[in-house]
């Protein structure tokens, strides 16, 4: 058989080389073929995850992180122009990661953008190291054996008084060690911050008659400095089934001045003018520790823990005068602790299913004491304890998380004690039938706890009409939340979402106005009533032109706002940000708007609208060195940067913020990068760290 095979084979090729033999040359015909271009995908969906490659032009147009998002614009999130806060399409909070583990807003400016690899946002990701993050933006940034680099940063504005920030920082790697260190200088000078307030009260005077009074403050002139100077280090451990890291961090903010002058009116009164003076120069030292411990496990287990401490020591010294009144004088002096403990076991089941199990806990311990016009000493603490379990099931189209849990509360304000144990859960299912489109839907049910300055039960002056405090037995109140978002990638020229949004409080906390002194005066205090619904449609995408020269990005918002109870009134107002980016070589070239921002508070009858933001940038880098120049809101006029309406039955308000927000500015940002040894290990920088929660009634 095997040689009747072997013959066939043979004269098969003889007969081949015959055919050959006798076709003359002329007669071969040829084909041109075109060109074949491959393409890398440089951006994909899947069940889990929604995965971008940045581009080299991005990458080398970038400062720092928050600025890598920015020239990415990624469809899914919002970036704050002013703040830099980053956000989901509804506004909640998105957790940056790089390598998976946890960067403030300060660390990820020290981030040396050429060496990010990818970036990938999430949803409720089972990771333990995301410690039950909802959204996550994980950056990969690629790791080296050992060497350092260090990377300078200055960010100065002009025509806005003296705004100026700069910081170092450093990062040095050997073997599974890596040794970060921050330190910053923050300073501002300027002389437009303040206030516009127009105030309408319902009082009685001293027979017990009704009567209107309009009490007008304008502002004439301010002062404000502020110092702050953070410093911060961490050491991190790092091997392929274990992760720590410790992070410890000070910070000084310090306030010499924040004056405020102007002119104070009545009406009805007499046709004198009166003046008002107030001054509130504070003082504060911060100290923080953070925790991050990581195992891998054997059998598929994996276990997450991370402490975490805060300490605050504030002096907050608040005076305030007119030309026809006593002075009041409200001096704090406040030591402020919090501590918390997330740990997360979780179980790999098969390749389909994950299990988790979740417990936290801690506590905001608050002493405080007032002395001046009102004095008073106060003994603050609000803790919880809470535990969850959690489930996913994950297949190559769909992902679906589901968790329950219980959760406890108490508060204990100068003995008055409050406690409150309630269930919670989060359901998210994403389906993405290809690499090209995905399919979100998230339910939440969940309670939002009052912080404690709104618990405190001091009485303190504002003003000769109005006095605040707080509502010891203010209730939490429960909310649900529904989104669904659909996203679609057909190449990597061109990405949207369209999403909308869900959200109503039940039984909400709400500021109120009540009769004081016999009517002869106001005060402010906190309610549950009615529920508070908001709820938005909305667009974001993203289009490269010209080879990926020129990137556009859109997002248009509709809102809808209803409140309920006290204070029955809707709001719908529209908004959008649009954004284009030109890259020439080693230049870059950005157009920025963003419409007045609009929204009906939460806990407070407020309408607030601020004013647009736009700007024009122009910057050049190279691996090393990045700078830029932006001109900022060059067509506003005036330092008015917010509006805020106030309505209520027996107080009406409309307060005019003044401040450098939305004023013409130009801003001058440089940042230097330069590195030492060999196969520096880049990323996960450090930064400024948190103090904890104040108490202190503002």
């Amino acid at each position: 058989m095997i040689n009747r095979i072997i013959t066939s084979i043979f004269c098969a090729s003889l007969a081949i080389a015959a055919i050959a033999q006798t076709e003359t040359p002329d007669s071969i015909k040829t084909q041109h073929l075109d060109e074949v271009v491959v393409e890398a995908q440089m951006q994909r969906t899947s069940p889990t995850s929604i995965t971008y490659i940045p581009t080299g032009k991005q990458k080398n147009a970038s400062q720092n992180a928050v600025d890598l998002l920015r020239q990415m614009a990624m469809p899914q999130i919002q970036i704050n122009p002013v703040s830099e806060a980053v956000t989901d399409n509804a506004g909640g909070e998105v957790a940056i990661f790089i390598n998976f583990l946890e960067a403030s807003k300060e660390e990820m400016e020290g981030l040396r953008t050429p060496d990010v690899k990818k970036v990938e946002y999430l949803e409720f990701p089972t990771d333990p190291r995301f410690r039950g993050a909802q959204r996550v933006i994980n950056i990969i940034v690629q790791e080296y054996a050992y060497g350092g680099y260090t990377k300078l940063t200055t960010n100065e504005n002009f025509l806005v008084g003296f705004s100026s920030r700069n910081n170092i920082f450093s990062k040095f790697s050997y073997k599974k060690m890596t040794y970060d260190l921050y330190v910053g200088a923050n300073n501002w000078n300027n002389h437009h911050i303040g206030n516009n307030v127009k105030g309408i009260y319902s009082l009685k005077n001293a027979d017990g008659k009704d009567y209107q009074l309009i009490r007008t403050e304008t502002l004439d002139d301010s002062h404000y400095k502020q110092n702050q100077y953070p410093v911060t280090f961490r050491a991190t451990y790092a091997s392929e089934k274990i992760q720590i890291r410790n992070t410890v961090g000070f910070t000084h903010l310090d306030i010499p001045v924040y004056d405020q002058r102007g002119n104070l009116t009545y009406q009805p009164g007499s046709e004198q003018n009166y003046t008002f003076n107030r001054s509130n120069p504070n003082r504060n030292n911060s100290l923080a520790y953070q925790g991050s411990f990581f195992f891998s496990l054997p059998k598929q287990f994996s276990i997450d823990i991370s402490p975490r401490f805060n300490y605050t020591h504030s002096n907050d010294n608040l005076s305030y005068s007119t030309s026809n009144s006593p002075e009041i004088v409200r001096n704090a002096r406040e030591n402020a602790y919090n501590y918390r403990v997330d740990a997360y076991l979780q179980k790999r089941i098969g390749q389909k299913h994950t299990a988790m199990l979740g417990v936290n806990g801690g506590d905001n311990i608050n002493r405080l004491r007032y002395s001046g016009t009102n004095s008073y000493y106060d003994r603050f603490h609000n803790a919880f304890a809470a535990g969850m379990l959690c489930y996913n099931f994950q297949t190559q189209k769909i992902s679906l998380y589901a968790d329950a849990g219980v959760c406890w509360e108490g508060s204990d304000i100068n003995g008055e004690k409050y406690n409150d144990t309630y269930p919670f859960t989060h359901i998210n299912l994403r389906f993405s039938p290809n690499s090209k489109n995905a399919f979100s839907a998230y339910f939440q049910y969940a309670t939002n706890s009052p912080g404690i300055n709104q618990k405190a039960s001091d009485i303190l002056q504002e003003n000769e009409y109005m006095y605040i405090t707080g509502n010891p037995l203010l209730k939490n109140s429960r909310h649900v939340t529904l989104n669904v978002a659909y996203t679609w990638m057909p190449t990597n020229a061109f990405g949207m979402s369209a999403f909308s949004n869900f959200l109503e409080y039940f039984d909400r906390q709400i500021i109120i106005y009540e009769p004081y002194n016999n009517g002869q005066a106001l005060i402010r205090n906190y309610h549950n009533s009615g529920n508070y619904i908001k709820e938005e449609i909305g667009l974001a995408a993203n289009w490269k032109l010209l080879g990926g020269k020129l990137q556009l990005y859109a997002s248009p918002k509709q809102s809808f706002y209803k409140s309920t109870g006290i204070y029955n009134k809707s709001y719908n107002p529209f908004t959008i940000t649009a954004q284009a980016t030109y890259y020439l070589n080693s230049f870059y070239f950005q157009a920025y708007y963003q419409s007045p921002g609009k929204q009906m508070f939460t806990s407070s009858p407020q309408i607030y609208k601020d004013r647009n933001f736009h700007s024009l940038t122009v910057g050049w880098a190279n691996s090393d060195w990045n700078v830029r120049v932006m001109a900022a809101n060059f067509f506003n006029k005036g330092w008015n940067s917010a509006d805020i309406v106030t309505e209520s039955p027996l107080y009406t308000e409309y307060r005019e913020n003044i401040g450098t927000s939305s004023h013409f500015r130009i801003n001058i940002t440089a940042t230097y990068t330069f590195g030492y040894g060999k196969k520096v290990q880049r990323g996960n920088e450090v930064g400024e760290q948190s103090g904890a929660n104040s108490a202190i009634i503002k």
